[in-house]
């Protein structure tokens, strides 16, 4: 039996919870950078490590040998595969990039995997989910046109997987503002970390793409008032100064990009 962690704090609990065969880690975070194409190919990781590199991970090849060595370890011979995934988004979209790689059964979970203790009881309870949906699923998320996001069948996949693509929806710009969800809860808790947090049912952005999304509204002067505040009540689109953005398979450049007016994707005019 194979166990699969999305992460090494899973991976360190997964390991002292007695688990019957090997624990390992697949850890991309496949919230954030490109999503192109099919999972584990070399253009697929390929992308991936340049904009890795880019985000200072390390060089293009230390970080791409290390995405095809988390490859390697999940594609590798087992009887079965158990994912220990979480609500997250970044946790969904690993389930969904990992079902369209492999003949899995899972084990999801609405709190924490670091926050569970009966482990036997939750793998007695693994369950096995709708590959074709995933495949669906996955190709909405790395489409350059995320249209189809809004109208995907999920009822064969984890309860979680919903919420989870409809909050990477709201990472799209919303009309008007030009803000994703998370760049406005930013500007909004003045760059509180602790404070978006607590805003989030299921948290999921790392401190570390946190400062990233900081620093580039600092560097575009969305903290300085009246900028900020105009910005806030839709009367500056900060996409006018933004960085170019990846949202799964959809690039971010400039004003005239995928939108969202509330929840609904709006294709460019």
């Amino acid at each position: 039996m194979l166990h699969v962690a999305n992460g090494d704090d899973s991976l360190s609990i997964l390991r002292g919870a007695g688990l019957p065969g090997q624990v390992i880690a697949w850890s991309d975070v496949l919230d954030q950078g490109p999503l192109q194409g099919e999972p584990a190919t070399p253009d697929f990781r390929l992308a991936r490590a340049r904009w890795l590199e880019e985000n200072g991970a390390g060089t293009l090849s230390e970080v791409n040998a290390q995405l095809e060595a988390w490859d390697a370890a999940l594609l590798a011979a087992a009887d079965e595969r158990v994912l220990w995934f979480e609500a997250d988004l970044t946790c969904q979209l690993a389930l969904l990039h990992h079902l369209v790689l492999v003949d899995a059964s899972a084990v999801v979970t609405q709190e924490p995997v670091p926050h569970q203790r009966e482990f036997a009881a939750l793998l007695a309870g693994r369950r096995r989910y709708d590959r074709g949906e995933a495949r669906k699923a996955w190709a909405a998320v790395t489409s350059p046109d995320p249209r189809a996001l809004e109208s995907l069948v999920l009822s064969g996949l984890p309860p979680q997987m919903g919420p989870a693509l409809l909050r990477q929806i709201e990472e799209l710009p919303e009309i008007g503002s030009g803000l994703s969800r998370t760049e406005r809860e930013i500007l909004e808790e003045e760059a509180s970390f602790p404070a978006v947090q607590r805003r989030e049912p299921v948290p999921w952005i790392t401190d570390l793409f946190f400062a990233r999304v900081v620093t580039e509204l600092h560097e575009a002067g969305m903290f300085d008032e009246p900028d900020r505040s105009k910005c806030l009540a839709g009367r500056l689109d900060y996409r006018t100064r933004a960085c170019d953005r990846w949202v799964g398979g959809v690039l971010l450049q400039g004003p005239s990009c995928f939108r969202r007016d509330g929840t609904h994707i709006v294709a460019p005019a």
